[in-house]
């Protein structure tokens, strides 16, 4: 529990550091909320266009599925608040040796690498992301059954999806130690990520397997999404949970055989 609590005080020092970073360019920060609400503006619209012409897609209703572009908005915003900045500087910091600070400091590397910068105008799309839920739920008949199991399973599995992401994210930049540039393969992570905002079940088949079994779209957003309009099968919270844990470990074990190719500045 110690640890804990050091890691998340170090958490706390770089969001009020960011904060403060974002406050000194005012008009920055108000541009780019602004940008977040046309951002959602155009996902709402593009999810009514398509349901002008239909009632359900592949047994989804529009409140359902607006509700999972709030997810998928939730998870995108804490993507551009904590991971993004960091990771897509990781490169950077690997060819010109400013990894080297990090791994002077008595913590682990891969947190400081990963949560170091934050910004903060990303929780606009955290904020939005949880009100066109809201909004969402608010339109579903009362026959979805939404309680507080319900809820309890749609944290922990959205919690899941974070970390499944933020994993695949790390481990495909942690091979920067052997190729130096892995730009264009985040990118197509991030490309792939963006199918997440439509519901896995309105792809074909093929292209649902890629986004379940090799690129875990799935388990980040439509997963959370049937947790709260009770299409969610029993066993798939345990699984999201168990590939989160895998993918915590993998990830951490390529950490480390990343850092021992690294050779620093001084070399």
């Amino acid at each position: 529990m110690t640890t804990i609590r050091v890691y998340l005080a170090i958490l706390g020092v770089y969001i009020r550091a960011s904060i403060q970073n974002e406050l000194a360019y005012r008009v920055n920060l108000v541009v780019n909320v602004g940008l977040a609400v046309v951002s959602m503006g155009n996902a709402v619209a593009g999810v009514a266009v398509i349901y002008s012409h239909t009632t359900t897609l592949r047994g989804w209703t529009l409140p359902q599925t607006l509700l999972l572009v709030g997810v998928y908005t939730i998870v995108n915003g804490l993507l551009n608040v904590f991971v993004a900045p960091n990771i897509d500087q990781l490169s950077q910091s690997i060819r010109d040796g400013a990894l080297d600070f990090s791994l002077l400091k008595p913590a682990s590397s891969q947190f400081l690498v990963s949560f170091q910068r934050c910004v903060i105008w990303g929780m606009t799309d955290v904020l939005l992301g949880f009100a066109l839920i809201a909004y969402s739920i608010s339109r579903q008949s009362a026959e979805a059954g939404l309680g507080v199991g319900s809820l309890a399973t749609f944290a922990l599995t959205l919690a899941s999806g974070v970390v499944v992401l933020y994993c695949s994210w790390i481990m495909l930049a942690t091979f920067a130690f052997w190729f130096v540039r892995v730009d264009n393969l985040t990118s197509l992570l991030h490309s792939f990520f963006g199918m997440g905002r439509f519901p896995v079940d309105a792809y074909p088949l093929w292209l649902r397997r890629v986004l379940t079994f090799v690129v875990p779209v799935a388990l980040v957003t439509t997963v959370p999404s049937e947790a709260l309009t009770g299409r969610l099968a029993t066993a798939v919270p345990l699984v999201s949970v168990l590939t989160a844990t895998l993918m915590v470990w993998l990830s951490t074990r390529l950490w480390r055989l990343g850092l021992g190719q690294y050779t620093s500045a001084s070399s």
